[in-house]
């Protein structure tokens, strides 16, 4: 999963003047860039609190591969009982050679009813099966959807960031604009701000365990806490592999119908 290379716009904003090295194009083409090999999987615990403090726990495995300039990734729920089957596969897609947005392609698949659904996009920004990630947390997002702006720098736990802003274009979006705190040496986000329609403050996101498995940058820790419902989920990674065999039938719908992945 990359749910920390949130992307920034297509409208350029020269930091020069205000005596940055490289412009925002710059910082979200590399952060968007960010090798994550040819195949990868993992497993994860997400622990999900409510305001009362209670917690549940669900495990997933993730797969992931590129395919030409497509990348498809893969989660399945492995526990508890109710979750467990419960499969998404998501097919992403660079943007179009006129810069505007080409959609992923996405599917949910629910083993109690034994149907898979397609994802829409407006369905893309809904918290995914209880969590505080949203469907488009999940994945890379679209550089075309924001416009962005460097607003400083500054430090987080004394790693220099940028603190870069992305305001999304369209005026419906449930989260109107993000805040990101880029790792100026890594292009790795490591702390996050998230606000609604409003211009409220609606999630913030922290980062911890930042390191590198097999030369390539990873987040073993997450944690998103919705501010408003009082609600978090910590999304914690482990058994990281890069550039492993893989099925390629993994990442097709069949092999949901069929709960192939396990």
């Amino acid at each position: 999963m990359k749910l920390t290379h949130i992307v920034l716009g297509t409208t350029l904003l020269f930091a020069g003047s205000l005596g940055f090295a490289q412009t925002a194009q710059e910082i979200a083409q590399k952060v968007h860039d960010l090798p994550e090999g040819k195949t990868s999987s993992s497993t994860a615990t997400l622990t999900l609190i409510d305001k009362s403090g209670k917690t549940r726990t669900r495990e997933v495995a993730s797969y992931a591969m590129k395919e030409g300039t497509t990348k498809k990734s893969v989660m399945v729920f492995r526990t508890p009982k109710d979750v467990a089957g419960v499969s998404y596969l998501s097919f992403e897609y660079p943007d179009n050679p006129d810069g505007s947005v080409k959609d992923s392609d996405s599917w949910l698949y629910l083993p109690a009813m034994k149907k898979v659904r397609r994802v829409s996009g407006s369905s893309k920004e809904d918290d995914f099966q209880g969590t505080d990630f949203t469907y488009d947390d999940l994945g890379e997002r679209s550089m075309g959807k924001d416009t962005f702006a460097i607003l400083g720098e500054e430090s987080v736990d004394g790693v220099p960031c940028w603190k870069l802003e992305y305001t999304a274009k369209d005026k419906s979006a449930k989260i109107s604009r993000r805040i990101l705190w880029i790792g100026k040496d890594n292009y790795v986000t490591y702390r996050g701000e998230y606000y609604d329609k409003a211009g409220k403050l609606k999630k913030t996101l922290a980062c911890e365990g930042i390191t590198q498995i097999s030369g390539y940058w990873v987040v073993q820790k997450m944690t998103m806490t919705n501010v408003q419902s009082k609600h978090t989920t910590v999304y914690e990674s482990k058994n990281q592999q890069f550039d492993i065999p893989i099925d390629a039938n993994y990442f097709t719908v069949s092999a949901l119908e069929r709960e192939q992945l396990k």
